[in-house]
């Protein structure tokens, strides 16, 4: 793995350039999720804060894995929320506390999920390239997913998902293919069309 892969920056939400928390509190509670009330001054409404709630959600990786000669790997997963089964590159959240994260962190969960969920794992003198981050959904919650490319990959084992998650297949397609069905609305995920357009913006598919 290049080491490279683990020298790049972090996402933080935080006090700055106009921004400012002045108030928060905590209105639920668990494990997975939490809801804050928040107060807040923006860049360009300094007069008097803005309320809002935040959804607080542990942040997360996503991984497109690509094969030696050029194959995309997806699995299928089943997602309860929306009681469906979808195709969608391997990700995972990142099992510490938002202030502990770092590179190495992230990179480590990375390479955890890829072989968990696929099986796979990066081939010798491969490389895990960072592709930044993106917020899946920034109107109420802070989450944040970190995007990788990783390639090549080649097969290691059996996959081993989590107690939690139910992946039926995975499956080797081309970089025609990953485009077809991302335009006949086969592919919906979002972190799967954000690895997309990552990469289709930076030439690499």
């Amino acid at each position: 793995m290049s080491l490279d892969a683990t020298d790049f920056p972090l996402f933080k939400v935080e006090d700055r350039d106009g921004w400012k928390r002045v108030s928060n509190e905590r209105l639920f509670d668990n494990p997975h999720i939490s809801v804050d009330k928040v107060e807040c001054l923006t860049p360009h409404r300094q007069e008097k804060a803005v309320p809002w709630l935040v959804v607080q959600r542990k942040a997360a990786v996503a991984i497109a894995p690509v094969t030696e000669d050029g194959q995309f790997v997806l699995i299928s997963q089943e997602r309860i929320p929306v009681q469906q089964t979808l195709w969608e590159f391997p990700a995972g959240q990142i099992d510490v506390p938002l202030d502990a994260i770092t590179p190495d962190i992230i990179v480590d969960t990375a390479m955890r999920e890829l072989l968990e969920e696929t099986g796979y794992a990066l081939a010798p003198g491969a490389e895990l390239e960072p592709l930044g981050w993106f917020l899946p959904s920034q109107g109420f919650t802070d989450e944040h997913v970190y995007l990788f490319q990783a390639k090549p990959v080649c097969v290691v084992s059996r996959p081993t998902p989590d107690g939690s998650e139910h992946i039926s297949d995975v499956r080797l397609v081309s970089s025609g293919e990953l485009r077809r069905m991302i335009a006949a609305n086969e592919i919906t995920t979002a972190l799967t069309l954000a690895l997309y357009a990552r990469m289709a913006a930076k030439g690499t598919v």
